[in-house]
């Protein structure tokens, strides 16, 4: 279920981003103190009180002072936390196919789902599309 919600979260943030969407990666986890992450921005936390999908519409693009690294869910894909330096361990042995020509937020969702605190991670880029990985696995992508 929270497989299919986060996937279909990120692709409405992609198709409403519009021609100007910069791309956006999320992590979700009930432990943001567990994470191996620093704040890109001086403040991490949105204070208003809008929906998860209109929060990350407005910061997923490059205008925006929030748009660059992570955003962190809770479980019930509320934002925690945004614009955090995310760097998992490289896991050896994932499938990390270099023909794909995927980038590295593409790589630190799917390395960062093995964190035994990470419940899912996923990313949606206006090239490569949408993707959700859990366990170190791509479990859900569309283009």
């Amino acid at each position: 279920m929270l497989i299919a919600r986060l996937h279909r979260l990120l692709r409405d943030v992609r198709r409403e981003g519009g021609e100007s969407f910069s791309g956006i990666g999320v992590v979700v986890s009930a432990f943001p103190g567990d994470l191996p992450i620093v704040p890109l921005r001086p403040a991490s936390v949105l204070h208003d009180r809008r929906s998860t999908l209109e929060s990350l519409v407005t910061i997923s693009h490059a205008s925006n002072e929030f748009h660059d690294g992570f955003h962190i869910l809770s479980p019930a894909l509320d934002v925690m936390m945004v614009s955090v330096y995310f760097s998992p361990p490289i896991v050896p042995g994932l499938d990390t196919d270099p023909l794909r020509r995927l980038g590295g937020r593409y790589m630190a969702a799917l390395f960062g789902s093995t964190l035994p605190s990470v419940l899912a991670a996923g990313v949606a880029s206006p090239n490569y599309g949408v993707a959700v990985f859990q366990r170190g696995r791509e479990v859900k992508a569309e283009p």
